[in-house]
């Protein structure tokens, strides 16, 4: 995986009394100047990597040494080399930053390049420049950069260089001889903690380049781990100089060198890939891509050979033949992320269609593992061992249904035809939303195949900000999974984390790793070892907003549009005794709580807690608190609702605060959170929120926008999760029964669906949360849904068929770009008033790469993950047209007597229903009562109705009924009798307006019975 910036927010937690931080800059001394970062680029560039859709390679067109670094396939002016520096530059530090930039040769003009920091804090992201832009040319080496001083208080730091567009092209540009110096950062002394691989009965591995095979890093490393893998350092595009000539790269080396020092194994990634792989590997000599004749598959088949037996053999001839003694190589991947994330037809066979399998087919995979055993296990292997390296197919999620399912399919057809797959990896980059037991159903699933497994990848993001909450929660989450990773130690060749620290990890959402970046343990690692993790934490996202304290406050419709947060009774008894949501603004926060207290008492109270000020509501509406505290109360059915303005000093979108609910109930107080603690709010963007009308005729899902769309509302996807600019969608949406209907019209005037990942390709994605229970984890019921502009559909996280089996689309190519048209079942949670959670997406690609990705709601780009962020959607019924007649709306019926039911003797009512009438006119009724659907004569009639009148009468005088009641006894009772027996009797309602036709209605019949 390519590198890319990453931190934890500011928090502290304790653990065994120890504080455990995540903070970019928080244990830094500014010291003399140092160099803090240097690359010559003659070998490797690491730890740059490629900052959107970018080509990096070392180029032999240097300013000085060997190489310089190349950066090609630029989409937008911010592409470039990037590389973290929030775990390399101290807050408030001091940094000179000086690099060397031209143009490649033969490039006319010349193109503004400049040095840039993308600044994370709580109040998102911001880009300061480093010095000025210079006008670079193909002509000669000029220095750009200058001076920089780190801001303190941020979660994550990324130096880049980027450059200006030229004629609306954005060049390619060269660096050489880059070097920052400035103050060192220091770190927190290691703890002497017990090493994770002491506590398991499997090898523990943790990816890493040469920069954690020196210093502090190392000892943490040497503690905890047995086993490493190169982050970068030996995926196919490392092994190549600019000349398509092979040689290690620096960071091989270096891992090898390091691995035997120190007897750790080496887990190798990774032989073939279709990403970080050279575009010769795919090209004739003349710079084509290559075809499927027999010539160029046979070109291609001894490319892979050749670069696996190169591989093999530099690390045999250096190292020792493996199985040796010397060589510390223990297994390689040797294919990875060869299974689609979607179905495939044309074969149905589940493959990615990389540019390996474009040629070869599926046998590539069969030829990599037959030179990878013939290399590793025969021609290089010591005499004398059976195999020593293990071969590893790796992927990712495949903790997925649908992808667990074509991944063992495939591994099936391998051993089926005698492939020499050894073991089945899986990668593991998972959030806290990853339900635990799907990993542990993923491993149990390869069980029967009779081959070993290894998690390779594994780190689990909390999303940003990080919070002391969701740090205790990933805590819980190593715990349970490495719980669930020793019970199955047997099957088990290895489990390794995705690097050391989080400074370093390739993640953006959040610390992943075990290790903060000061070298600290986290809850991660307690939970990881099976220690003590702290107690868990209450936490809630609060979406800007906010409703006024007037008498509408607490019947507010905003307050119905999220779930609720539930105080429980203190007694243990899991009991609700109050519920509360939440908005906040600049200066304070909005707090709805509804309580459960059908009893007044004089202490009955809701108190509030933020950031340690208290303010107190009474039941009966008194105040105390800070100033600028301030509330409304109402009385309800069943206890009371309070909304309450709680003063919130300096509250930004990305921030936090602490909050305690606590309800008094007389002398009883139930709390949101445990006595003397607070949870974690973090403050959101405000909620998107739409309105989806009831269609009075379904659409068609055909992708031809017809008439049905046209009393549908719309939204935009505006929000830019990724790139620059891009497509866009203008999105419909209506419902009728129990389905969604989504329309979407996308502007792109170039639908590319060149890409082999589905979300690369230039597609639309639905995300449902049916019933908005903004759960985090995907439940069942929730569903992301991608629809291709070729009406290719594939889906994320739960059960792919049973998400398939809930979609119908359609597309449509149309000027301009695509349509995508799609019904959605939403398992029986529709209906008018129903509330469903909601995000819409385009990815945009360009040339196989995605360039751009925009949304409607959900900012943080990890809606595949989580729930929480999406948008709302309310179902609205159809307007109903005035009625310009009377209209029943609640059927009439036949009442039963009191006494007698309907037996012989008993006097039945008859009651009108319920009628509208245009500008609300007098509405009067008579009757004629049927047996059988015949008219019968009213035996007694008059004497009934004249009981019936009194009685209404009597109503009248007490209030108890509206006089005009009178107009409609006549006729209204009914005697039954012994010939009604037997015989279904039901009564004719005729209702009269002035100047509107009558109308008549029957009720339904009842049947007497002798009693």
């Amino acid at each position: 995986m390519r590198r890319a910036v990453a931190g934890a927010a500011t928090v502290a937690v304790m653990v065994s009394g120890a504080a455990v931080t995540g903070v970019v800059g928080a244990s830094m001394a500014a010291g003399d100047d140092s160099v803090v970062l240097e690359n010559d680029f003659d070998v490797a560039y690491e730890p740059w990597g490629p900052r959107g859709a970018v080509t990096l390679a070392i180029s032999d067109d240097a300013r000085t040494g060997a190489g310089a670094l190349s950066v090609t396939g630029r989409t937008a002016e911010w592409n470039g080399p990037a590389t973290a520096v929030g775990g390399l530059f101290a807050a408030g530090g001091d940094y000179d930053v000086e690099a060397w930039v031209k143009l490649p040769a033969g490039t006319a003009g010349s193109a503004a390049v400049h040095i840039t920091v993308q600044e994370t804090s709580a109040a998102g992201d911001a880009y300061t420049w480093v010095g000025g832009a210079v006008d670079a040319t193909a002509d000669g080496w000029v220095r750009v950069g200058g001076s920089y001083t780190m801001p303190s208080g941020l979660t994550a730091a990324q130096l880049y260089i980027e450059a200006a567009p030229v004629d609306g092209a954005h060049p390619s540009f060269l660096v050489d001889d880059l070097v920052v110096t400035g103050a060192e950062r220091t770190s927190p002394p290691a703890q002497d903690l017990t090493g994770v691989k002491e506590t398991v009965d499997f090898p523990v591995g943790v990816a890493i380049d040469q920069r954690e095979t020196t210093g502090e890093a190392s000892e943490l490393l040497l503690r905890h781990f047995d086993q490493i893998t190169a982050e970068n350092g030996m995926k196919v595009e490392a092994w190549y100089d600019a000349e398509h000539r092979f040689r290690p790269s620096a960071d091989a080396a270096a891992l090898m060198d390091y691995a035997v020092a120190n007897d750790l194994r080496v887990y190798g990634h990774v032989l073939a890939w279709h990403s970080q792989t050279p575009d010769w590997f795919f090209q004739a000599e003349d710079g084509t891509p290559l075809t499927t004749s027999e010539a160029d598959q046979e070109l291609l088949r001894e490319r892979l050979r050749t670069h696996i037996f190169s591989v093999a053999g530099w690390m045999s001839d250096t190292y020792g033949e493996f199985g040796g003694g010397e060589n510390p190589v223990a297994a390689f991947d040797v294919v990875n992320e060869v299974v689609n994330d979607g179905a495939t037809s044309d074969p149905d066979d589940g493959l990615r269609r990389s540019e390996w399998y474009r040629i070869l087919g599926e046998g590539f995979i069969d030829l990599a593992f037959e030179y990878a055993d013939e290399a590793f296990n025969d021609t290089y292997a010591a005499a004398g061992t059976d195999r020593p390296v293990t071969l590893f197919i790796n992927d990712y999620n495949t903790e997925q249904s649908g992808k667990q399912d074509r991944y063992h399919a495939l591994v099936e057809r391998l051993l089926a035809r005698g492939v020499p797959v050894d073991g089945v990896g899986h990668q593991f980059h998972v959030s806290l939303s990853t339900p635990v037991g799907a990993l542990a159903t993923a491993l149990d699933r390869f069980a029967d195949l009779g081959v070993t497994q290894a998690v390779t990848e594994l780190d689990v993001g909390i999303g940003n900000p990080a919070t002391a909450a969701s740090l205790v929660e990933q805590g819980y989450w190593f715990r349970d999974a490495f719980r669930v990773f020793r019970e199955r130690a047997g099957g088990l060749f290895s489990v390794t984390v995705w690097g050391l620290t989080d400074d370093r990890s390739w993640r953006d959402d959040g610390g992943p790793l075990l290790f903060d970046g000061d070298r600290q343990a986290k809850p991660a690692y307690h939970g990881a070892v099976d220690g003590d993790v702290p107690a868990r934490l209450k936490s809630a996202g609060v979406f800007a907003g906010d409703v006024p304290l007037d008498d509408d406050a607490t019947t507010s419709p905003v307050w119905d549009r999220l779930p609720r947060h539930t105080v429980q009774a203190d007694d243990g008894s899991g009991e609700a005794v109050a519920d509360f949501q939440l908005r906040w603004a600049a200066d304070h926060l909005t707090a709805q709580v509804r309580v459960t207290d059908a009893d007044p008492d004089d202490a009955d109270a809701v108190t509030f807690d933020v950031d340690g000020a208290t303010t107190t509501v009474g039941r009966d509406g008194t105040v105390t608190g800070p100033d600028g505290a301030a509330a409304v109360v109402e009385a309800s059915d069943d206890g009371y609702v309070v909304v309450a303005h709680l003063p919130l000093a300096g509250a930004v979108e990305g921030g936090t605060a602490g909050l305690d609910v606590r309800v008094s109930d007389g002398a009883t107080t139930s709390g949101w959170n445990t006595p003397g603690s607070l949870g974690t709010l973090t403050l959101l963007e405000g909620l998107s929120y739409l309105e989806v009308a009831e269609a009075t005729t379904a659409p068609q899902v055909d992708g031809v926008v017809d008439d049905a769309w046209a009393d549908a509302s719309a939204v935009s996807t505006d929000r830019q999760i990724e790139g620059d600019g891009g497509a866009t969608a203008t999105v419909r949406t209506l419902w009728s029964g129990d389905t969604l209907y989504v329309l979407a019209e996308v502007a792109d005037p170039t639908p590319d669906v060149s890409g082999s990942d589905p979300w690369v390709q230039d597609s639309v994605e639905i995300f449902l949360d049916a019933g908005n229970a903004k759960n985090g984890a995907y439940r069942d019921v929730d569903t992301q849904i991608r629809i291709s502009a070729e009406n290719v559909t594939s889906f994320g996280t739960g059960d792919e068929a049973a998400q398939a089996a809930r979609l119908t689309s359609a597309t449509a190519a149309v000027d301009g770009g695509y349509v995508v048209e799609a019904a959605v079942d939403l398992l029986g949670a529709g209906g008018a008033g129903t509330f469903h959670g909601l995000d819409f997406q385009v990815n945009d690609g360009t040339a196989g790469a995605r360039t751009a990705v925009r949304d409607w709601a959900d900012p943080t780009g990890t809606g595949y993950q989580s729930t929480a962020r999406w948008g709302v959607g309310r179902l609205v019924p159809a307007e109903q047209p005035e009625p310009d007649g009377l209209v029943n709306v609640v059927a009439p019926a036949v009442v039963a007597d009191d006494r007698k039911g309907t037996a012989p003797g008993a006097v039945l009512l008859a009651d009108p229903g319920e009628w509208t009438s245009p500008d609300g006119e007098r509405v009067r009724y008579t009757y004629r009562w049927l047996r059988d659907g015949d008219p019968v004569r009213r035996e007694l009639g008059a004497l009934t109705d004249l009981a019936r009148l009194l009685e209404v009468t009597g109503q009248v005088l007490r209030g108890k009924a509206d006089p005009e009641a009178l107009l409609s006894v006549a006729g209204s009772t009914y005697l039954v009798g012994g010939a009604d027996v037997g015989h279904e009797v039901s009564v004719e309602v005729t209702a009269h307006a002035r100047g509107l036709d009558a109308v008549t209605v029957v009720s339904a019949p009842v049947g007497p019975a002798r009693r």
